[in-house]
């Protein structure tokens, strides 16, 4: 097993692959909303209500992947060499005060909001979705986003933990009438 070395601070802070980490190859790439369709909605995700948080990762997500490989699942070979990377500039602030709002009132939190709260879980269902079965980090971006996520790609590269990263970086809004913006890319080491 690969030993895994923590990042500096001031590498990630930067947005800057550590010195280790060779540039990756974009495969290729998604944004939300899309260029073509700047009112475009999201589109629903089973067990993913009160947010767009959970909607607009998978909808970049799937953009990206689709884009690469069309329909679900991965080939069988790939998806275990596929790691995901999340760079969020917040959390799922809409859910978080969904919760805080029941726990004020005294009134019991309804589960899928503990579920949902979770910002990894939208990448579990890209997982089960696509079959990625390979590395999956979650941080909070210091700054640039796409730039924090691309490091971390760059270094689950490097490492040889991943043939391949699905990094997603984004800058949610804080209302589920406005979900904010996202960026997808498909790195890899651009070798044969």
């Amino acid at each position: 097993m690969t030993e895994v070395r923590p990042v500096p601070h001031d590498v990630m802070r930067a947005g800057r692959a550590p010195e280790d980490a060779m540039e990756p190859t974009v495969e290729t790439r998604a944004q939300w909303p899309p260029p073509d369709d700047p009112e475009a909605r999201l589109p629903e995700v089973p067990r993913f209500e009160t947010s767009a948080f959970a909607p607009l990762l998978v909808a970049v997500g799937e953009r990206c992947l689709t884009d690469r490989y069309g329909t679900p699942p991965l080939p069988p070979d790939t998806g275990p060499r596929t790691a995901l990377v999340l760079a969020a500039t917040r959390g799922d602030l809409v859910t978080q005060a969904a919760i805080d709002h029941a726990v004020t009132e005294r009134r019991q939190v309804p589960k899928p909001l503990l579920f949902q709260n979770v910002p990894s879980t939208a990448l579990g269902h890209l997982s089960v979705v696509w079959g990625l079965t390979g590395p999956l980090v979650a941080t909070l971006a210091i700054g640039d986003p796409l730039a924090a996520a691309r490091a971390t790609a760059a270094r689950l590269l490097a490492t040889g933990d991943a043939g391949q990263v699905l990094a997603i970086a984004a800058d949610p809004a804080d209302s589920p009438e406005a979900p904010g913006r996202a960026w997808a890319r498909l790195y890899t080491t651009g070798g044969p």
